[in-house]
């Protein structure tokens, strides 16, 4: 990574607006070249587009680099090495013991299921119910790993970020997981995180064997747009000198000053996976885009983007990659099924590696993360692994317009504590109302898929 680095500090002065500027137009303008045009669809099926949307992608990056904020400059990517990185993949295997996961390199219409990764996926939890959120995940047979949640207060006081009280909270974060993980049968059971924490001290800390072990990807989030900071990087380096499998992430925001179209957007997403592998060697990449009106991945326009993304990285690119899922409902309501139905099946015929989550109103209010959820997108997962994709867009919109007029104002629903009934820290059930509803809307699912 020593190269990447002296780019940082000796490339091309660049403001950022100037950057940001430029993404947003030399996008548009590869859009215009390459004839990307969003057609009102979710889930597209011309392949050829999808390569074309790669090739933009790609020239995406060479031509604006990627801005460090760091220092002001850009670090510039040579066509043989991106070309070169392109090519490469490793091997990933997850978990530990009985838990073990291999990862697959998943195609357009894969007949192998994605890995389901349920959990909190980085939204905020209480630290009331932060152990049974997570068990509540864990305890569900589908689920073959576990992204960590945002603690939201250390013995009831708000966490100071960037203070030894944030190390002391990644620290809870790792352990109580952990814990949840032993409680509920599953030791070996991949963790992905961890989530509270912003500095690299407090990542470190967790990155031992007993917590965050080599075989539990751990986040390096990075900066939308092409960006970059010195934090990500020595993060990256330090996960790279312990062998660890670190799990890269970033979430375009559609509206953005950046990402003016889903034609954009799609464009961004694959530029931004391939810097991902290129510059910071990751073994997988998460993908969160979400609508700026929203907050939420499941409108059109965004799983357009992620959709056409994902058969282009799938068919061109030699990488691990994984879709968050950000709903604006919240739990124990038919629309926050819906919009994990929706997104669910475009990602399995797409060629997406990883499911991770979803996350109720769109991970902004505490404790909307449940085990049925998590359990509802891997059975849908499979019921989608038939489907063409064409016949998976037909799907996806009949689903799409029972939830559509409610994206801005979705229904609150419920928080964990009101979907489970809790006996003690570790017994616990979903609801009558729950169970009922989660049965109801997966019986429509295996009629309509």
């Amino acid at each position: 990574m020593y190269r990447f680095v002296r780019r940082a500090l000796i490339g091309e002065k660049r403001e950022e607006s100037t950057h940001d500027r430029m993404i947003f137009e030399k996008s548009q303008q590869l859009a215009r070249e390459y004839d990307i045009t969003y057609d009102g669809t979710i889930v597209p099926d011309d392949e050829d587009l999808a390569d074309s949307v790669f090739e933009a992608g790609l020239e995406l990056l060479l031509m604006c680099g990627i801005y460090c904020i760091d220092t002001g400059r850009v670090i510039e990517l040579t066509e043989d090495e991106v070309i070169q990185g392109v090519k490469s993949i490793k091997t990933v295997e997850i978990g530990r013991g009985t838990e073990k996961v291999s990862v697959i390199d998943r195609d357009p219409m894969d007949a192998r299921p994605p890995v389901i990764v349920g959990g909190p996926g980085g939204g905020l939890v209480s630290e009331k119910h932060f152990v049974g959120v997570h068990m509540s995940s864990i305890r569900e047979i589908i689920v073959q790993g576990i992204y960590t949640g945002v603690l939201e207060t250390l013995n009831g006081e708000r966490i100071t970020v960037k203070t030894p009280m944030e190390m002391y909270a990644t620290l809870q974060e790792a352990r109580l997981v952990r814990y949840a993980s032993r409680l509920s049968g599953r030791p070996g059971l991949a963790m992905m995180g961890p989530s509270t924490p912003t500095l690299s001290p407090s990542y470190m800390l967790v990155s031992e064997p007993n917590l965050f072990s080599e075989y539990d990807p751990q986040e390096v989030y990075l900066m939308n747009d092409l960006k970059v900071d010195f934090e990500a990087i020595s993060k990256a380096i330090y996960h790279l000198m312990r062998g660890n499998h670190y799990i890269t992430s970033h979430c375009p925001v559609l509206g953005s000053a950046s990402i003016g179209s889903p034609e954009g957007l799609a464009i961004v997403d694959v530029a931004e996976t391939i810097q991902a592998k290129i510059l910071m060697n990751s073994s997988m990449h998460g993908s969160g885009a979400v609508h700026i009106n929203t907050n939420s991945s499941s409108t059109k326009e965004v799983m357009w983007a992620s959709n056409i993304s994902a058969i282009a990285l799938s068919r061109n690119l030699e990488y691990y990659t994984a879709k968050y899922y950000w709903n604006s409902a919240g739990c124990c309501t038919d629309m926050m099924f819906y919009e994990s139905a929706v997104q669910t099946i475009g990602d399995a015929v797409c060629g997406r590696d990883i499911l991770i989550g979803p996350v109720g109103r769109a991970g902004r209010i505490p404790d909307h993360s449940t085990g049925i959820e998590s359990r509802f997108v891997g059975e849908v997962s499979r019921l989608a692994l038939d489907l063409s994709l064409s016949e998976a867009n037909e799907v996806a919109e009949e689903i799409y317009s029972w939830y559509s007029d409610h994206l801005t104002t979705p229904p609150r629903g419920k928080q964990f504590s009101e979907c489970y009934e809790l006996v003690s820290e570790i017994e616990f059930k979903p609801t009558k109302e729950y169970q009922e509803l989660y049965e109801y809307v997966f019986s429509k699912m295996k009629e309509i898929i």
